[in-house]
């Protein structure tokens, strides 16, 4: 696509047009002539040589799911590399979530456990079903995006390799960077290998975010004295047995609190500290799912059968994202 045409659509990159800002760069609103919208993500620093840019975003442009943010087109100019997006009308969940204004959340009980299934399922493809694999790194909240009937859609897969300037055993992380503060798997810091049990726990964090309101890396309901992160207090809680009083007020005595206190044992797992006791993303979407049976928010001919459920083409100590999305 054209740079002189995805600028006027964005205004220049107005800051007016920004819908969101994260590591691999800022994400615009575009309005195009026709009064088509799209979203526009501008990469901040992918120093990737043309061929390989267009080699990547071929690859990418061909990783369609329900639950994945399609890649409708891409541009390269000068230093310019911007990746267009089909336009999500409902924002993050981030946002959804923990609006400044408490009135303007209105996330009811089955939407969230909507939301948790389908981004649920679509991080399962990635890591199971899709050829080549891909290990996402950067699972926020900010990154799961809600189309217009509040469809979640994952966004940036496969960006953190592109954004690397040279893929070697220990560069699998953006910038140097391990991910978003609150959701970083305690492991990484120490082995530096991006793996799908550390995509598991930051989904862990948004499944936690989604039952508790609170945010990753502060939460309100916490005594004052209390400055650690969203785990680091489920973790507290869970040692003396006093874990349900984490999850959302707002939720609870409204005819969901079995299917809460599920909810919150798996999002529980997905964050213990130990990878090899984390569960795969497929268990995952499998435990979440018959949660939700029943509001029939999945049909049989659309559940996710996998070709292995396992981790065993993924071994832990030789995962580099460069293996899952290589082009051959």
């Amino acid at each position: 696509m054209k740079l002189s045409d995805l600028m006027k659509a964005t205004d220049n990159f107005s800051k007016n047009n920004i819908i969101g800002m994260g590591r691999t760069g800022t994400l615009y609103k575009a309005l195009l002539p026709d009064g088509c919208s799209l979203m526009v993500k501008r990469l901040q620093d992918s120093q990737r040589l043309e061929k390989e840019f267009v080699s990547e975003m071929n690859t990418l442009g061909n990783v369609k799911h329900g639950n994945l943010v399609p890649l409708m087109g891409f541009c390269m100019a000068k230093k310019e590399r911007l990746l267009v997006y089909k336009y999500m009308e409902n924002g993050t969940l981030y946002d959804q979530l923990h609006d400044t204004e408490p009135e303007a959340r209105s996330m009811d009980w089955p939407l969230r456990l909507k939301i948790a299934i389908g981004a649920a399922k679509g991080l399962a493809w990635l890591h199971h079903s899709c050829n080549p694999r891909i290990i996402h790194r950067n699972i926020s909240s900010k990154c799961i995006l809600l189309d217009k009937d509040f469809e979640p859609k994952l966004s940036d897969f496969g960006l953190a390799r592109l954004m690397n300037p040279i893929d070697t055993h220990l560069s699998t992380f953006v910038n140097g960077e391990f991910g978003d503060l609150g959701y970083v798997a305690p492991e990484y810091p120490r082995t530096l290998v991006a793996t799908p049990k550390g995509d598991v726990y930051s989904f862990g964090v948004v499944l936690l975010e989604l039952i508790t309101g609170e945010t990753p890396t502060h939460v309100a309901s916490a005594p004052e004295s209390f400055k650690g992160s969203l785990v680091e207090w489920i973790t507290d809680l869970s040692t003396t047995s006093l874990v349900q009083n984490a999850i959302d007020k707002s939720l609870l005595g409204k005819g969901f609190d079995n299917e809460l206190t599920q909810f919150l044992k798996v999002a529980c797992n997905c964050v213990s500290p130990t990878a090899k006791q984390r569960p795969t993303m497929f268990e995952v979407y499998q435990l979440l799912r018959a949660i939700g049976e029943r509001y029939h928010f999945t049909t049989d001919d659309d559940i996710l059968m996998p070709t292995d459920t396992s981790d065993a083409n993924f071994p832990d100590e030789l995962i580099v994202a460069q293996e899952t999305i290589q082009v051959h």
